[in-house]
């Protein structure tokens, strides 16, 4: 496991982002928006699912106080933005945004600004001071090797 591939997965993560963000602003049919919902919703688990597995608890063990408390408090919100999307996962069925479609749109955009948001505070917070925990030989070294 390296930071690349968390990057990485950012960045695709973040494409795809980008291209519900261009069919929830140009169009007034909810056309391809759900298969690009449900991509979005795999890329976000598995990314999760990673950060959970071995940067988090790695970060937790270290002996900087700022970086464990940077991961605890980022960690606290990951499981907010988790339970907030599986919440607009679940709501907004292909039905509903046919009928609804504006108030998906609304929704849709806040869910993508939370996610950016994120996504932009982890690549700037939190993995560079994992990486800095790492070159120094903190729990968090052992990510570099995979």
């Amino acid at each position: 496991m390296d930071f690349a591939e968390l990057r990485r997965q950012h960045d695709e993560i973040s494409e795809t982002a980008k291209r519900i963000a261009v069919i929830i602003t140009q169009s007034s049919q909810p056309v391809g928006v759900s298969q690009l919902r449900w991509q979005l919703a795999r890329q976000l688990m598995t990314h999760l699912a990673l950060e959970d597995r071995f940067l988090y608890p790695a970060m937790q063990r270290c002996p900087d106080r700022k970086a464990r408390e940077t991961a605890s408090n980022l960690q606290a919100e990951t499981g907010q933005l988790a339970e907030s999307f599986s919440h607009y996962m679940s709501s907004w069925n292909e039905d509903r945004m046919i009928r609804e479609w504006p108030a998906f749109c609304t929704e849709t955009r806040a869910v993508l600004d939370a996610l950016a948001d994120r996504v932009t505070r982890e690549n700037r917070m939190l993995y560079p001071l994992a990486e800095q925990m790492a070159q120094q030989d903190h729990p968090v070294s052992a990510l570099r090797a995979g």
